[in-house]
């Protein structure tokens, strides 16, 4: 009751209550390292700027432990990056009017707060998950990264650069995104590759299905989202796949260190969908298509899809997330031994 107080209401207890629940957390798991920007995911030679902040693939996450909290107040820009917003909006306007293609400004969410603790003789991993309220406009304006701001600094450096995760002030995580990979019952992972009409990742490979938190879609009621059902509403846009057709599994938390984008990872494995099956299934429209320009698919053994994410062609276009995604995927079907001793024989070869 303490936290939920602390959420709902801006005064010091709010402080007060989170130092405190951070406290009971380390009291649980042990004393908390900071994260060490040197563990940004690596596969031999390929690196994404995406830190997994807890998860390890073997180990999921279950449903009934990962709490969201919602505090229902909107994160502020500073007073030049305001400005950037409008004219955003005022851009985005001038299209509309004028019949162009334009972006509409969805109720999203920033993330305030990401708690891990461990809890019973299992140390079974619990997460609460604490928003704010943000839009996609606040979003687009934070992501000018390298736009420079009176007196020459940029976002990046400014909030962004020698920061931990924990210490990057919350407008400028104004998105918390549900990253699944989809494999096929006959064991094929689909790999999309982002439309050039995206606002970030535009034209790289990226995990099977990306969505963002809504406000306006995900809060029943008023109420606080539930990332999974976040994530299955992502498999129906995007696959136009229903709940009973697969099985969800929240492997992750991370956040993309380059752009501040936080976010959560999950592995969706179809029931009886093969390869064909899905082909021709998308093949037949789907609400956002769209947001595939090209769908690849990879036999998901350790061997085979490490060695597509090495590909030299594809080694450095990927979003953040996919890469460290996608291997994940494959230690919760196969084990870290079996990936890691894998991925050892495919660095070889390409030495």
């Amino acid at each position: 009751m303490g936290l939920v107080f602390g959420v709902l209401f801006e005064d010091p207890l709010k402080k007060l209550l989170r130092n405190g629940v951070r406290r009971l957390s380390r009291m649980i798991s042990g004393p908390a390292e900071p994260p060490d920007l040197d563990r940004e995911f690596r596969l031999g030679p390929l690196h994404t700027r995406c830190l997994i902040l807890e998860g390890d693939g073997e180990r999921i996450f279950e449903q009934e432990r990962v709490r969201v909290f919602v505090n229902p107040v909107d994160v502020q820009l500073p007073d030049e990056m305001m400005r950037w917003r409008t004219e955003i909006a005022d851009e985005q306007e001038r299209r509309s009017s004028a019949g162009e293609e334009s972006a509409w400004n969805g109720s999203m969410y920033a993330v305030d707060d990401l708690i891990i603790s461990r809890n019973g003789p299992r140390e079974d991993p619990e997460v609460r998950l604490i928003l704010k309220h943000a839009d996609y406009y606040t979003f687009l304006a934070t992501q000018r990264l390298d736009r420079r701001l009176q007196g020459g600094a940029t976002p990046r450096s400014l909030y962004l650069d020698g920061r931990e995760p924990s210490q990057m002030p919350d407008f400028m995580r104004s998105s918390f995104g549900l990253n699944i990979a989809v494999v096929t019952a006959d064991n094929w992972l689909m790999v999309s590759r982002r439309s050039r009409r995206m606002a970030t990742g535009r034209d790289m490979w990226a995990p099977s299905v990306n969505e963002s938190l809504s406000r306006d879609k995900d809060s029943v009621e008023g109420g606080p989202p539930d990332l999974f059902q976040a994530a299955r509403r992502g498999m129906q846009e995007e696959l136009h796949i229903g709940d009973d057709q697969y099985d969800l599994r929240l492997l992750a938390f991370h956040v993309a260190t380059s752009l501040s984008q936080w976010g959560a990872m999950f592995l969706a494995r179809l029931c009886t969908t093969t390869r064909g099956d899905l082909e021709a299934h998308l093949s037949r429209g789907i609400e956002d298509g769209w947001e595939h320009q090209a769908i690849d698919y990879v036999r998901f053994e350790p061997a085979s899809t490490l060695r597509y994410l090495l590909r030299p062609d594809r080694r450095d276009n990927w979003t953040p997330a996919a890469p460290g995604l996608y291997y994940l995927a494959l230690v919760n079907t196969y084990g870290r031994r079996q990936v890691d001793a894998a991925l050892d024989g495919v660095i070889r070869d390409l030495s």
